[in-house]
């Protein structure tokens, strides 16, 4: 069984996500504050609809995948997963952290597990859309380790960050701009989903 053990000594269950995940998804997305949300969504999404909770759940084809960290007996804290499409090598990825367990490592933990997992199924590269904002993703992908290169996504407030995972030659970063909440809507910004 692989886990994650946190600094308080506490340990998670680090498996797929399943069909049967779809009331503790949606517990978990209930405790999720508004700003960990809009960090996630790029957008305000009070609840997960019955078909959102459906398609995080049931993922079966290569070019998807989800991880959740697993508090016993069954309480979801954290969502890792990656979207690609059926001909592609890159895959989107997308994290959530319940906000009681955040900057705990668990963010880092799932995403070193969800790249080689995309390694393993022949993807060449992760792709993350990330709000300027959003310091802890910012700096997970950073200090990740993989090769990165940073560019502006159309939105000026959001920065496109591919992670190959095979060698690419590194390009330079560009500095991000600060975000304005509220500046924009984007409903759907984000395809990669969970």
């Amino acid at each position: 069984m692989d886990q994650i053990l946190l600094r308080t000594g506490d340990r998670l269950r680090v498996r797929p996500i399943r069909a049967t995940d779809a009331q503790a998804l949606v517990a978990l997305h209930a405790r999720l504050s508004a700003d960990t949300i809009y960090r996630r969504y790029f957008g305000a999404r009070p609840r997960l609809s019955p078909a959102d909770v459906d398609r995080f759940t049931r993922v079966s084809e290569d070019w998807r995948f989800a991880l959740v960290a697993v508090r016993e007996p069954a309480e979801l804290v954290a969502v890792a997963r990656y979207e690609g499409s059926a001909a592609g090598s890159t895959a989107e990825i997308a994290i959530v952290v319940d906000d009681a367990v955040q900057h705990q490592g668990i963010g880092r933990a799932l995403f070193a597990r969800l790249a080689e997992v995309a390694r393993v199924r022949g993807l060449t590269a992760l792709v993350a859309d990330v709000l300027d904002g959003n310091e802890p993703m910012l700096r997970l992908l950073r200090s990740s380790g993989l090769p990165t290169r940073t560019a502006r996504a159309r939105r000026p407030h959001r920065h496109r960050r591919p992670h190959r995972l095979v060698p690419v030659q590194r390009r330079s970063r560009a500095g991000p701009v600060p975000h304005r909440r509220g500046s924009r809507r984007f409903a759907g910004a984000v395809p990669v989903t969970g």
